[in-house]
């Protein structure tokens, strides 16, 4: 099975994509006579699964899912987690009466530098409106770069997140540019995002198994 790809459409359809005729998993384009996929909302895993089961593909894909490699992670034995899981249970037994059997050790630290490493540890409550051109966008993902915190924009594009003086927030919604913005002195940050150019044709696909 391939394991990366790297899709590519040397030659962008000019048709009309709302003017063709419904199919299956997209539309038929009378033109060429071809039934074009619709991958916009697919997944690297699921546009990969989908080149597994068909060499030729006519598809229509955002800028930012071509001329990149998409990566299917290789799936690990469950015999393997198994053996992984019962090794560091077995550690995590031993350790309990290691760790039982050592006195508490009370260490003090300079009280200035925790101070100062408080101050600039500081979060602060980061709220703003992610719209396009003034239309508010609900649903947008608001993450803090290089950290699992994330939120959402409700129905109104407004968003409220915890972040640090320094933080780079990501502001990222299928069909529309990733946004990085980093936090300064501001504690309201309003963003206007941008379309991503979409593209259709006939993809070309060079493989890579390693």
């Amino acid at each position: 099975m391939i394991h990366k790809i790297n899709i590519r459409i040397t030659q962008p359809c000019q048709e009309n994509w709302e003017a063709m005729t419904l199919s299956e998993k997209g539309k038929f384009c009378a033109l060429c006579q071809k039934n074009v996929i619709d991958f916009t909302t697919s997944s690297d895993r699921e546009i990969l699964n989908y080149y597994n089961q068909n060499s030729k593909i006519c598809g229509r894909f955002h800028s930012s899912q071509i001329n990149r490699n998409l990566i299917l992670p290789k799936e690990k034995s469950s015999i393997w987690l198994a053996v992984i899981s019962a090794i560091v249970s077995f550690l995590g037994l031993g350790s309990q009466e290691i760790y039982a059997q050592e006195s508490v050790k009370i260490e003090q630290t300079d009280k200035k530098n925790q101070t100062d490493s408080i101050k600039k540890d500081t979060l602060r409550k980061i709220t703003g409106i992610v719209s396009e051109n003034k239309i508010p966008i609900p649903g947008v993902t608001i993450s803090i770069k290089g950290t699992n915190l994330r939120t959402e924009t409700d129905f109104d594009g407004n968003y409220s997140i915890e972040a640090k003086k320094g933080d780079i927030l990501v502001f990222s919604f299928i069909g529309y540019k990733v946004v990085e913005k980093r936090i300064s002195g501001k504690q309201k940050v309003n963003i206007n995002m941008k379309q991503e150019q979409i593209l259709m044709g006939e993809v070309i696909i060079i493989k890579d198994s390693n």
